[in-house]
């Protein structure tokens, strides 16, 4: 496993720590929303298969980990503020352009950041994507995982934590680090300062852009490579195949016996998915 080397950097509106490790093409790779949720932890294999052919840059997102806001709380709708913070980050490192993989809630930071700077963003993965307010049809029942998000707070506990692990994944027991994956990230979860920034997450403001989600993810003409676990408790694998309609220039990656986590439930075929399309 690579070894993490947290660094720090300032933007207008955050401070932001972030993994910059490998060599070659630039990738930026964006975490979920979930409680407890960083950059590393998300990414850690995906760094540890692709580092030798790519260079990545693995964030907290603002109010997550070890990032933070500088500001008082202005009610911005979140992903538009992560992406801008992001697209500060990128120019910051002095990076013109760079792929960007999101999951889940990161998957809609990035499509955001494709929307407000499409000169910045090169390809997009989008993995377990979620877009607030897509797709345009309604899917059926809620997806059975939010019901873990939203007991969560306002008092999490280990337990809490450990079923909404159990959740993300199609079979916990093959992750022999599921006690450190749930302490590391109750124990981020118990700081009142990241509990109130996650608040903040959970309550921004609508998003101004006046286009229906359906009308603005449909704009977006790079290349994407939308992947998917068929046994996504949180993202209906519908929306996979609607991402494919409204997404012009995508393609549709699907792995059975995997849930919301396909980074960490199937490390080496991801990277080598990933590879592959960034490399055409």
């Amino acid at each position: 496993m690579t070894e993490a080397t947290n660094k720090t950097i300032e933007t207008s509106t955050a401070i932001i720590n972030y993994h910059d490790v490998g060599t070659g093409p630039i990738v930026l790779a964006l975490h979920g929303g979930g409680p407890g949720a960083t950059g590393w932890g998300n990414f850690w294999s995906t760094v540890d298969e692709l580092k030798g052919d790519f260079r990545l840059i693995v964030p907290d997102q603002p109010g997550f980990g070890l990032s933070t806001w500088k500001d008082t709380d202005d009610g911005t709708y979140f992903p538009l503020a992560s992406a801008r913070v992001m697209i500060e980050l990128l120019s910051k490192l002095g990076v013109e352009k760079a792929h960007v993989i999101g999951n889940s809630a990161g998957g809609g930071v990035a499509m955001r950041m494709a929307l407000e700077a499409p000169n910045a963003v090169d390809r997009l993965i989008l993995m377990g994507a979620y877009f607030r307010g897509f797709p345009r049809t309604f899917m059926g029942p809620a997806p059975a995982g939010n019901a873990h998000l939203s007991e969560y707070y306002p008092e999490p506990t280990a337990e809490k934590m450990e079923r909404m692990i159990r959740a993300f994944v199609f079979d916990a027991s093959k992750f022999e680090n599921l006690p450190e994956i749930v302490e590391s990230r109750f124990k981020l979860t118990s700081d009142p300062k990241l509990a109130a920034s996650y608040m903040r997450f959970l309550r921004s403001n609508p998003d101004p852009d006046p286009r229906s989600p359906w009308d603005m993810v449909s704009s977006i003409k790079h290349k994407a490579q939308i992947v998917w676990g068929k046994d996504d408790k949180f993202c209906h694998l519908e929306d996979a195949f609607q991402y494919l309609t409204a997404l012009d220039n995508s393609e549709l990656v699907v792995f059975r016996d995997t849930g919301h986590w396909v980074m960490l439930e199937r490390p080496k075929e991801f990277a080598s998915h990933v590879a592959a399309f960034l490399s055409r």
